[in-house]
């Protein structure tokens, strides 16, 4: 994500809008007798985060269509008490289809936010932004210091989250804001009726929930090996220490 100096005042109009309404009461997916629970990582108690198999879905899909630069978006949904505590439930991945991106950032665009809006505003059903997602494409899934910045100051109502991907490495890891503070979740749990359970299993099963939470060493000797060669200096990157290295 850019710097927050570059566009703090236009992310304060925009995704300021999309603080969590006061929650209501709802039945905890995990008591639904219609929904099976795909364990992804291993999702805790104290944040429990439903996301549909349709949800993902449309996730993977938006950010499989650029490996090269970060795509963002938001998900939609609602938050609520349940018997077992608050959750949140993602039904949705709405693409923001007007950015302004690069290797390293993304700023979702007035125009994005605009159509987010109106498409909201068509819903029969009462749906909520309740999250937002964008991509690492090919260094890992973690939050920088401005992904923090966001999630911090835009998305810390009860039961929001961030989500990462890395398209490249299939690796996904979610975000919460627990104690005034942003961290990851441990996990979370994919829901899908009977019908699209075995494939819910079957896609859970090919991705990685990567609660690491940092850059991965060996991208980052790459990308310092690609910018010296951009440069013209032709002078190898450093390897990183042997500590560091990938497994």
């Amino acid at each position: 994500m850019p710097p927050a100096s570059e566009h703090s005042e236009e992310l304060d109009i925009e995704i300021g809008q999309a603080v969590a309404p006061a929650l209501g009461e709802g039945l905890d997916p995990a008591d639904d007798e219609g929904l099976g629970l795909v364990e992804f990582g291993r999702p805790a108690e104290q944040q429990r985060v439903f996301m549909a198999y349709a949800c993902l879905k449309q996730m993977l899909a938006h950010t499989q269509r650029n490996l090269e630069e970060e795509i963002a978006g938001v998900l939609l949904g609602g938050v609520f008490h349940s018997s077992r505590g608050v959750v949140t439930v993602l039904a949705e991945a709405l693409p923001a289809a007007w950015t302004e991106s690069g290797r390293g950032h993304v700023t979702i665009s007035h125009e994005a936010w605009a159509d987010i809006y109106q498409y909201l505003e068509s819903l029969a059903a009462d749906a909520a932004i309740v999250g937002w997602y964008h991509t690492h494409p090919g260094f890992g899934v973690f939050f920088s210091g401005y992904d923090n910045f966001i999630q911090a100051n835009f998305f810390s109502g009860p039961g929001q989250v961030g989500v990462v991907v890395d398209p490249v490495s299939q690796s996904i890891l979610a975000f919460g804001c627990q104690d005034d503070q942003v961290r990851p979740l441990e996990g979370i749990w994919v829901t899908a009726d009977a019908e699209s359970y075995p494939a819910a299993q079957r896609l859970v099963g090919t991705l990685s929930y990567d609660n690491r939470g940092r850059a991965r060493p060996g991208w980052l000797a790459r990308w310092g090996r690609r910018l010296q060669e951009m440069l013209g200096t032709g002078q190898p990157a450093e390897e990183p220490p042997p500590d560091q290295k990938e497994a």
